[in-house]
C-alpha cells in the first residue's frame, strides 16, 4: 500500500461550519496547501454526508489531496476515499481491515504512550497522537505534551501525525519531535481567511525542512 502524504492534515469539525460553506472552505484550504483532508461530522444524515463526500472526492482527487473519512467505513468505501480514521470507541481496526482490504489505508487515534504499546500490532497505517498541546476544539482530551510525542515516535515504527493545539509557531518543534505530519482544526478553520492560515502552516513546515537540510549540509 502506498504511503499517504499527511504532512498538513486538515480535520473538519461541526462547530466551524455553522455559518460557512463547506466546499468553498475546503477549496481555500486546498489552495493554501493542505495535503490531506479528514471529513469528520457527527450530526449529519448519512445521505447528506455521502453527497458532500462525492463532491469532496472529486475536488481532492483533482488536486492530489488525500481524502480520509472519520469513523464511517461504509461512506469511505462508497466514495472510494483514500483512507478511514477510527478511534478506540469505533469499529476495531482488524475488523476495518477485513472490510476495506488494501483499498483504503487506516488511521487510528491514540492518546497515551501506554496505549501506543497496545496498538503496535494492529493493522493500521498511521497513528493520530495527541493532544500535544491544550486545545479548545475537543472536550475531555488527554494532554500528552511534546515529551509524550517524542516517546511515542521512539516506540512505534508507524508514522505519527500529531494533533491538538498545533499552530504555525509550534509546527517546527512538533516536527523536530519526530511527527511525520501535523493535524489541525482551529489553526485553519478558526480563521476567516482559510487560505492565508493554511499558507502560514505550509511555510512553517517548509522552514523546518530547510533547517534540516541546512544542518545536514553543515554537518557533512
Amino acid at each position: 500500500m502506498r504511503k499517504p502524504n499527511l504532512t498538513l492534515y486538515l480535520v473538519m469539525d461541526d462547530q466551524y461550519f455553522q455559518d460557512r460553506d463547506l466546499i468553498s472552505t475546503v477549496e481555500s484550504a486546498i489552495k493554501g496547501g493542505i495535503t490531506a483532508l479528514q471529513y469528520r461530522f457527527k450530526n449529519k444524515p448519512a445521505r447528506q454526508m455521502y453527497e458532500e463526500l462525492l463532491v469532496l472526492r472529486d475536488l481532492t482527487k483533482a488536486h492530489g489531496v488525500e481524502l480520509v473519512v472519520n469513523d464511517r467505513v461504509d461512506l469511505a468505501l462508497a466514495v472510494e476515499a483514500d483512507g478511514v480514521h477510527v478511534g478506540q470507541q469505533d469499529i476495531p481496526p482488524d475488523v476495518v481491515r477485513k472490510l476495506v482490504g488494501d483499498r483504503i489505508y487506516i488511521g487510528y487515534s491514540v492518546n497515551s504512550v501506554e496505549k501506543l504499546r497496545e496498538v503496535e500490532h494492529l493493522p493500521i497505517d498511521y497513528i493520530g497522537f495527541g493532544s500535544v498541546y491544550e486545545t479548545t476544539t475537543k472536550k475531555n482530551y488527554k494532554l500528552v505534551g511534546l515529551e509524550g510525542l517524542r516517546q511515542a515516535v521512539k516506540l512505534t515504527s508507524k508514522p505519527i501525525v500529531a494533533i491538538g493545539g498545533i499552530t504555525h509557531y509550534r509546527v517546527q518543534e512538533v516536527m523536530q519531535a519526530g511527527a511525520k505530519g501535523v493535524a489541525v482544526v482551529s489553526a485553519i478553520l478558526g480563521f476567516e481567511d482559510v487560505e492565508k492560515a493554511t499558507r502560514s502552516l505550509v511555510e512553517a513546515i517548509k522552514g523546518y525542512y530547510r533547517k534540516v537540510m541546512h544542518e545536514g549540509a553543515v554537518s557533512s
